[in-house]
């Protein structure tokens, strides 16, 4: 079990039952399936776990009450619950309440569906409704005080382990350049999109919720544009050096030293990709000529329109990540 699923398992559990323990201790709540479906809705990972998210529930759930009970005065039934979704879909929004829009609904049907729908009436709607709000609150506060999330930190570690994934990989090559060990295996694409992918679902979020301002001030968004560039000129720049270093017999024997020799070129830019994930000062960055391309692809007998192909995939994998560099510097 990860501690992502154990941390949804416990609050959901814990929410459940500091729920049921309130509604079989105060016997004003008639039907504890009201609070306990609304706790079970509420309790949402996904949510902008805030406290004008928490007031907008249970607003939300007291407007759907109100607006179910005037529908209910001209209609009944499925038409009935069709018309009040109607209503209540564009009211919320108007309040600003659309993240009590489940629960809303979920009393909707809940109030126009039951067998004795005709005996509906204001202290029937007043008593469902507080009850729900009940469940609401539980969930809430289970997931703002004990289960407290921060996006924010959340995407900082994200980007981190994207830092740490590169320069993993990065300290290989400069290992097997270095003749310790083979050439290693590329990172896997998954294991860098997946990270783009929760990085992105956590900044769209921020930028709907009250936080939004704060997202804009550290520049997320434009560190996942440049983040998703990086991702995407570094699996090719890995294709094509994979392909660069593909066994090829030479025409003239080589030094003991092996590859170190004709590989400098190569070793610059690992180097210099080194300094860029590490944000090291661009000052310590070692410029690659064309001539040690050509020079490289004579001594090594290896084609040289791929390593050419290497060096221009480069430039915009280091511009990138200067511009990440420089873009997280200028946060605040």
């Amino acid at each position: 079990m990860t501690s992502q699923l154990l941390r949804n398992t416990l609050k959901l559990t814990t929410a459940i039952f500091l729920t049921a323990a309130i509604a079989v201790h105060y016997q004003r709540i008639q039907y504890v399936y009201y609070p306990l479906t609304a706790a079970l809705i509420v309790v949402d990972d996904n949510d902008d776990q805030t406290w004008k998210a928490a007031g907008a529930r249970v607003f939300g759930t007291a407007m759907g009450g109100l607006v179910t009970f005037l529908v209910h005065t001209i209609a009944s039934g499925w038409p009935g619950v069709l018309l009040t979704l109607l209503i209540i879909i564009p009211v919320l929004r108007l309040f600003g309440w659309g993240s009590g829009l489940g629960t809303a609904c979920t009393i909707t049907v809940m109030f126009l569906m039951i067998p004795g729908y005709s005996a509906l009436n204001w202290d029937y709607v007043f008593n469902r409704t507080l009850d729900t709000s009940v469940g609401c609150a539980m969930g809430l506060l289970v997931g703002l005080l004990f289960w407290p999330r921060n996006r924010r930190d959340e995407l900082g570690t994200l980007e981190m382990g994207l830092r740490h994934q590169l320069m993993e990989q990065l300290a290989l090559y400069r290992a097997w350049i270095g003749g310790a060990q083979p050439l290693p295996a590329p990172i896997e694409p998954a294991s860098l999109s997946q990270p783009l992918e929760r990085m992105q679902q956590l900044v769209n979020l921020e930028q709907t919720g009250p936080a939004a301002h704060r997202l804009e001030r550290r520049r997320w968004p434009q560190r996942l544009m440049l983040w998703r560039q990086v991702v995407l000129h570094w699996v090719q720049w890995e294709r094509l050096l994979i392909a660069a270093a593909a066994p090829k017999p030479p025409s003239n024997p080589v030094d003991d030293k092996g590859a170190i020799a004709p590989f400098n070129p190569l070793a610059r830019c690992i180097h210099n990709l080194g300094c860029l994930v590490g944000i090291t000062s661009p000052a310590s960055l070692e410029p690659v000529a064309s001539q040690d391309w050509q020079t490289l692809a004579q001594r090594s007998q290896r084609p040289l329109l791929l390593l050419l192909a290497l060096a221009e995939e480069q430039r915009p994998l280091e511009a990138n990540l200067r511009s990440l560099a420089l873009v997280g510097r200028n946060s605040p």
